[in-house]
């Protein structure tokens, strides 16, 4: 039982290190996306706006999952941090690659509370960030 207390111990310190870093890379990251999205997306989220919770729920879940996967095979936390960085451009992209080809004008149809288009973004941006993730992990 006492070597797994001296593992705990010597190895909590780097977890907590870890943990507060990649919440932080993570959180940012979060904030620059809707800083950079032209809608006020959480302000349509406090006015009740379904399509723009669809939308901030699948960013969160879309960025978390590549920077999960980065920990698995983690070699620093610079490398943690740059692909949390990849991560969020590559969120962007599919962003204004579903508006581009798919559905014109997704920041308004955000404001405007369209489910459906909202939707089909939102599997992109989880589609797009699993497979990231697995390249990731490798």
């Amino acid at each position: 039982m006492q070597p797994a207390f001296d593992s705990l111990a010597a190895g909590f310190p780097q977890l907590i290190f870890y943990l507060v870093m990649v919440a932080i890379l993570y959180i940012g990251s979060v904030l620059i996306y809707v800083r950079l999205t032209p809608h006020k997306e959480l302000e349509l989220i406090q006015s009740g706006n379904i399509a723009a919770s669809i939308h901030f729920s699948s960013l969160v879940l879309s960025l978390a999952l590549p920077v999960a996967a980065c920990l698995i095979k983690k070699s620093s936390l610079f490398d943690v941090g740059l692909w949390t960085v990849f991560s969020l451009l590559f969120q962007l992209f599919l962003f204004r690659a579903t508006d581009i080809i798919l559905f014109r004008g997704m920041p308004e149809r955000i404001e405007k509370d369209e489910i459906a288009p909202t939707l089909v973004l939102a599997s992109f941006k989880l589609a797009g960030s699993i497979i990231l993730a697995f390249a990731i992990s490798g």
